[in-house]
């Protein structure tokens, strides 16, 4: 049994109440009927200073610090309760408060963040706002765990019923959540609360797309529970039909047996789940038919949840393409499959199965019909079963699952059945979009306009810009707020950026992130005109925000990069491109510009290991500036980067070099740098020689004096090499020596000829020259003979 206090966060997963307790007991029979003196007295206050006041001199007196602790939960659940149900009864407020909620607090605008305003969806807001309110103030005035866990509570509601990401309201969650953290510490003796909160903060960092902050968290809740899931290859059938067995896809579970945990059965054996609709296809099974012994184990309830994250991570955290899905499918199975768990969890599984099989004409039906199921699902789900785990499967608000829906009917051209759904959820943007498919643009304006007419917003004077690209909207919209919104500049923004007016967007793009600086889309775009309209500056300032609220995009890497190096920085502009690697290992291009970056910064080895990956990405690479530069350096021993000499480098180059003219055998100009680098004379004259064969190949040298020229000088140097590589040969090589250079002095004979026959004026000096060598090697190998 858990300390009553701890109880009071009610994640009623544990059935042992506590007769003693009547605020527990009631929480947790699901009675959540307010004290309405107590409420009235703090909304009277006008929840402002007031409230802090009757909180502090509330906490002196135990029984009074439990009563309003008591009604901010009270108000949160029943706020939950209600915008969690998608056929929830009407909820008569004033009847709930027991007197009618003044009208001078208009939530919101109290509720509204950076100019965000709360979606019109939200019913009773006014709940929320008092739980935020009194939680904030509990927080503010005695932070211990259950008052901070309760304050992180209600933020990550409030940033959910935004219409956007909020970057004050993250600054305010990023200070609760390093003080939970530290708190965490006090749980070493409960686990499973441990481990429940590591996966409510990762669900609040997956908000805000902080991917790597979510996976430090995921494996603590890992760690914590024992648990070991693994990806590996099963042979199973997928198909009806299939003859041949093959490797089937599969997820192993394992739960460390040393670590007490309830089952599913035990905290969640009398929740009523949705049910899983079955895939009704004429090819492909419901579930993959194994043919090989799966290790999994029945998940209890906190660990479905933790297989629910990591499919959510691995969904936000991966590059979206075909195999995305394959891998997803069997952590969500192995989540459904369950018999037990929590609901919210349940829920958020099939919702998100459903996102995945509408882009799969195979399944798409199946993912209509679950989430039909789901929204008009009228069973009788008891409220504490509702919001059991509710923050950990980060569940989104009920109308969300309609819009949800709405979504899979507009992808299978079912747009009249969506726009019944997205009119009365009033998703005007959505609606535009519905209307332009029916080839009805002007309709949508209409809406637009009718909706203006009885309650102007600015939003809708936005959307009535995207619909009529009329530019006077926005500034309408920008006046209606007065100058205090970060959606009118954006859209005003996204207007001209659209029609490529990079210039003139860039102030507007600028003012919206000055009110609300965690706009994504806004930076990314932002970044981009100012690098077309070469701004260095404010292009490096918009894309190193952007790499920081969303680090695994390669491209904004790669532009940071290309911003960098017009900047003169290359040094900077190096540890850009290898974060851009980071995300995208494949990307030829991206190879391209680290090798060039590379060689400018003195990093040889990045050189050599980004040519070897061209290699194997499109079997080419003759990039001779690049290749000239690194065989200088090491011949030179240049000092590299990171201070030492590239000499030592040599033995790596010459192998590089190997693979590169395995591949590209006819260009000249590499096997000359390959000869240069090569380390006897014997391998030099060699690889000179192909060298030489590289620039006859086609016969046409001699009919220009400069090509002419160039192969007269290589020609020399062949036969100076070649006869140093006899001269200095031991009586082992001998023989392979004088083979060597008996075709060097053949080759300059036949040099000679044809270039004797064009009589070039500009190279007769190099004639008479290679004339002269030719003599002395023929006087040399007669004397050896």
């Amino acid at each position: 049994m858990c300390d009553p206090a701890l109880a009071l966060l009610c994640n009623f997963d544990e059935r042992n109440l506590f007769p003693d307790n009547h605020y527990v007991e009631k929480l947790w029979s699901g009675d959540w009927s307010i004290d309405e003196n107590l409420c009235k007295k703090l909304v009277m206050s006008n929840l402002n200073q007031s409230l802090f006041d009757i909180v502090r001199n509330g906490l002196n007196q135990e029984e009074d610090a439990k009563n309003i602790l008591f009604l901010g939960i009270q108000s949160l659940l029943t706020f939950c309760d209600h915008n969690l149900n998608p056929n929830s009864s009407k909820l008569d407020l004033e009847q709930y408060l027991k007197f009618t909620w003044p009208e001078d607090i208009d939530v919101t605008q109290k509720l509204q963040r950076d100019s965000e305003p709360i979606f019109v969806n939200i019913v009773y807001p006014q709940l929320l706002y008092l739980s935020h309110e009194i939680f904030s103030a509990l927080y503010s005035v005695e932070s211990n765990l259950v008052h901070l866990w309760w304050c992180f509570r209600s933020k990550i509601l409030l940033q959910r019923a935004l219409e956007d990401t909020s970057a004050s309201l993250f600054s305010e969650l990023e200070l609760i959540i390093a003080k939970l953290s530290n708190e965490m510490c006090d749980l070493n003796d409960k686990p499973r609360l441990q481990m429940l909160l590591c996966l409510e903060i990762a669900q609040a960092y997956l908000i805000y797309g902080r991917i790597q902050k979510v996976e430090e968290y995921l494996s603590k809740a890992r760690e914590i529970a024992g648990m070991k899931l693994e990806l590996t290859g099963v042979l199973g059938k997928r198909t009806k039909f299939q003859q041949q067995i093959l490797p089937q896809l599969a997820l192993t579970s394992d739960l460390d047996a040393s670590i007490h945990r309830p089952s599913a059965e035990e905290s969640h054996g009398n929740s009523m789940l949705p049910p899983d609709i079955e895939l009704q296809d004429d090819v492909r099974l419901n579930k993959i038919q194994y043919f090989e012994d799966l290790k999994q184990t029945e998940l209890p309830s906190l660990e479905q949840t933790l297989c629910l994250l990591t499919v959510q991570y691995l969904l936000k955290a991966q590059a979206k393409d075909n195999l995305m899905y394959e891998e997803l499918q069997p952590y969500i199975e192995a989540v459904v499959s369950q018999k037990k768990g929590a609901w919210s969890t349940r829920v958020a599984a099939l919702l998100l199965r459903c996102k995945l099989e509408a882009n799969h004409k195979r399944t798409v039906e199946r993912a209509m019909l679950q989430c039909e199921s789901i929204v008009n699902d009228k069973t009788p789900v008891s409220s504490t079963d509702r919001l059991s785990y509710l923050w950990a499967s980060g569940l989104n608000y009920a109308w969300g699952w309609r819009q949800q829906l709405a979504d899979l009917y507009r992808s299978l051209g079912l747009v009249k059945a969506a726009l019944e759904l997205y009119r009365p959820l009033q998703l005007w943007e959505d609606v535009v979009v519905c209307y332009t498919l029916l080839q009805l643009r002007h309709k949508a304006a209409e809406v637009i306009r009718e909706q203006i007419e009885t309650n102007p917003t600015v939003k809708l004077y936005c959307l009535l810009g995207d619909a009529t690209d009329d530019v006077t909207c926005y500034e309408k919209a920008w006046e209606f707020s007065n100058h205090k919104s970060s959606r009118a500049q954006r859209h005003w923004g996204n207007f001209l950026f659209e029609h490529k007016k990079y210039q003139e967007c860039i102030p507007h793009y600028e003012k919206s992130v000055e009110i609300n600086s965690i706009q994504e889309s806004v930076w990314l775009r932002l970044g981009f005109a100012a690098l077309e309209t070469k701004n260095w500056e404010t292009s490096a300032k918009a894309y190193r925000r952007y790499t920081y609220l969303q680090p695994n995009s390669f491209e904004a890497w790669n532009n940071l990069a290309k911003v960098y190096v017009h900047q003169a920085d290359r040094r900077r502009a190096h540890r850009a491109l290898l974060e851009a690697l980071r995300y995208n290992y494949d990307n030829w291009k991206l190879w391209e510009n680290v090798i060039a970056v590379s060689m400018d910064t003195g990093h040889h080895e990045d050189v050599i290991r980004g040519v070897h990956r061209l290699l194997d990405l499109v079997r080419q690479y003759d990039d001779c500036e690049v290749l000239a530069l690194l065989v200088r350096a090491v011949l030179r021993d240049d000092i590299d980067a990171d201070g030492n000499g590239a000499a030592r480098l040599r033995k790596r180059v010459l192998e590089l070099f190997g693979r590169i003219t395995s591949i590209t055998q006819n260009k000249p100009e590499i096997w000359q740098l390959y000869s240069d680098l090569s380390p006897t004379y014997l391998l030099k004259a060699q690889r000179l020689l192909k060298a030489y064969r590289g620039y006859t190949q086609n016969g046409n040298w001699s009919s220009s004096p400069e090509t002419t020229k160039q192969v007269v000088e290589l020609a020399q140097n062949l036969l100076d090499l070649s006869l140093k590589a006899r001269q200095e040969a031991e009586e082992k090589d001998q023989l392979q020596a004088n083979q060597q250079l008996s075709s060097a002095r053949l080759t300059a004979q036949a040099v000679l000829r044809a270039a004797e026959k064009q009589d070039w004026p500009e190279i007769k000096s190099f004639l008479e020259e290679l004339g002269g060598n030719l003599n002395s090697v023929t006087e040399y190998m007669k004397s050896i003979m």
